[in-house]
């Protein structure tokens, strides 16, 4: 049998897992809107589209829909019994509900549900918001045995997180973690975000932001209270180091016209004063406004400002990611000191989209492995209340082979092929839809080798290329599957792509793409965990003035690895740039314009092509190369 995910939230979709594999569906890419939510006009017609089409790819009839509980109140598809179970059971508590382990997945009816018209005999779950997030990367990781750890802004209840352990086919909710007492990552994360660059949804960019400056030592332990607050580390030091009172007291956060001291009883700033308040006022406090003013033990005080061009706005970047990976370190470490005899640790939520401080987590030493999917922010939410719910045998079998490819290719194939005329053989015009555009040539190699031939030629000539590849990329990265090449063994190469092309701030990093088995040539760090783009790596000392345009301002990159057993024509295509450059490592980033989604449809990459400095669009599954 088969089960549905729907996520209602900001970065809403829709997914199924069965025993022929994942499907994803973005909500974002489908509408053309970064981050959407439910509340989408759009969204209810689309949504009831997506299920059928999830419907049609299923292998065995869909037997379970899992909702996440999480969603913006304007959803108009919402099913009434997730409202209630929400607004009226505020954790879950109902009568016979004992513990946590009881209180992430609730049946529910789908009475009066729009959507759930002509779906026949189904079961509709209620799925916990972090829970899906904790299913998801436990259950994509191929590990039969694992400390899975959730963390983001939060989800209800103002729940930021939770930790679980997975044995087998089961996942055992073991510990909720609130905003309230923290820790508060993700929200605190999300306000220096909006205050730095105008948006929650700018955190990708603060990371960037953080090589750009240097930790304020004075700041530092206001930052950490902010974050995780003195009674809670004094109510559970394994978990969170205890902090100088002598480096908070007469420290003070000012908002707008008013100041909050440091209060020694409470051990933050805003806590004593929102302990009666509701939880959406403990989670707009703290994630939404960042301090205007910080004063320091040593009376000294620090003006926020509200640019990246700001040295201060840097510095504070730099101190704050400081204060995450340090906190962040000492939680997992007391988690798994906690729950020990866990070699692996599945990690999710959208705090898993710092680079930085996974990196820290591989490089502890305290696990073998740490798996974070691709789609660890809430664009997994629908397949990981999916996972949560299905029976074992809809979960696909994972063990040997690679275990991340299934779920980092899990969305639809690229669609619009049609909008090329002919056969490919001869140069071919723009379709008549678009006459006004110029006229775009359209080349077919004969096989493989002379499609990547003639593709490393293009990038050894400075040229950019959009290689577009089977299914689109789960999550935000870009894989080589929906991604914006270029060789990176030529000075201005990363602002060519990544200012001139796609008009991105000078601060932002570009991932380089390596062949995996030489990877060791010119990367240190953890090059086992370097497939998808989701831990740093070194540039190597001897290596940094050649690699220069492919590595951030601090040293690191975003690595990502390729092998001929998963990627074989961009494996190859690496080996015949470095045959022609002696460098096979190339520059990657999103196929996809300014603030726009990662594209999916070939008329959205060919108005890239033609609208900015873009030099080619490839199709390697049909040979095409379009300029």
């Amino acid at each position: 049998m088969a089960t549905i995910g729907l996520h209602f939230g900001h970065d809403a979709g829709a997914a199924l897992t069965d025993a022929d594999g994942y499907r994803v569906i973005e909500a974002e890419r489908r509408l053309g809107l970064r981050h959407v939510c439910g509340g989408n006009g759009d969204f209810p017609p689309a949504a009831a589209e997506w299920l059928a089409e999830l419907r049609e790819r299923a292998v065995s009839p869909v037997t379970r829909i899992a909702v996440a509980d999480w969603y913006t109140p304007r959803c108009q598809v919402v099913p009434p019994a997730l409202v209630e179970l929400v607004n009226e059971d505020a954790r879950w508590s109902a009568p016979g509900v004992t513990g946590l382990a009881e209180a992430v997945t609730r049946v529910i009816k789908p009475v009066d549900w729009p959507l759930a018209h002509g779906l026949g005999d189904i079961t509709l779950m209620a799925v916990r918001h972090h829970y899906a997030h904790a299913a998801l990367a436990y259950h994509t990781s191929g590990a039969r045995r694992a400390l899975v750890l959730a963390l983001d802004g939060t989800g209800n209840y103002a729940e930021c997180g939770m930790v679980c352990l997975g044995d087998g086919d089961r996942l055992t909710p073991v510990m909720s973690l609130t905003n309230r007492g923290g820790p508060r990552f993700g929200l605190v994360y999300e306000a220096l975000s909006r205050r730095v660059h105008g948006s929650q949804f700018d955190t990708g960019k603060l990371l960037g932001l953080t090589a750009t400056g240097e930790p304020d030592e004075a700041l530092l332990p206001v930052l950490r209270a902010m974050l995780v607050p003195q009674s809670t580390r004094r109510a559970a030091p394994d978990l969170y180091e205890v902090l100088d009172e002598k480096k908070l007291t007469g420290t003070a956060l000012r908002y707008a016209d008013t100041w909050w001291e440091y209060d020694s009883v409470s051990g933050g700033y805003l806590d004593a004063g929102l302990a009666d308040s509701s939880d959406d006022d403990v989670v707009h406090s703290f994630g939404s406004v960042f301090p205007d003013e910080i004063r320091s033990a040593d009376g000294g005080t620090t003006l926020v400002g509200t640019s990246p061009e700001d040295r201060v706005c840097r510095d504070l970047a730099a101190t704050l990611q400081h204060a995450v990976e340090d906190d962040l370190l000492q939680l997992v470490t007391g988690i798994s000191r906690r729950f020990p005899g866990y070699a692996t640790l599945c990690y999710a939520g959208g705090c898993a989209l710092n680079i930085t401080a996974n990196t820290r987590l591989a490089e502890s030493g305290r696990f073998s492995r740490v798996h974070v999917p691709t789609c660890c922010d809430d664009s997994g939410i629908a397949l990981g209340a999916a996972l949560a719910v299905a029976d074992p045998a809809d979960r696909p079998t994972l063990l040997g082979g690679s275990r991340w490819a299934p779920l980092a290719y899990a969305g639809p194939p690229l669609t619009g092929l049609e909008a090329l005329e002919g056969d490919g053989t001869e140069p071919a015009a723009r379709p008549a839809a678009a006459p006004a555009e110029p006229a775009l040539s359209v080349r077919r190699a004969v096989d493989d080798e002379e499609f990547i031939e003639r593709v490393a030629e293009l990038l050894a000539e400075r040229r950019c290329v959009a290689w577009l590849e089977g299914g689109l990329e789960t999550g935000p990265r870009a894989l080589g599957h929906r991604s914006l090449l270029v060789s990176a063994h030529w000075s201005g190469a990363r602002r060519y792509v990544s200012e001139t092309i796609k008009q991105r701030e000078w601060f932002r990093p570009v991932a380089p793409i390596c062949p995996q088995e030489v990877a060791d040539q010119f990367f240190t760090g953890p090059l086992d965990h370097a497939e998808t783009m989701l831990f740093a790596v070194r540039v190597r000392p001897d290596r940094a003035r050649q690699l220069a345009e492919a590595r951030h301002i601090d040293g690191t990159a975003r690595l990502q690895t390729v092998t001929p057993g998963v990627q074989p024509l961009l494996y190859r295509l690496c080996h015949a740039v470095g045959a022609r450059t002696g460098l096979p490592v190339l520059i990657n980033t999103s196929a996809n314009a300014g603030g726009r989604p990662l594209l999916n449809r070939l008329d959205e990459a060919l108005e890239l092509l033609t609208g900015t400095e873009l030099d080619a669009v490839a199709l390697p599954e049909h040979h095409l190369i379009v300029e």
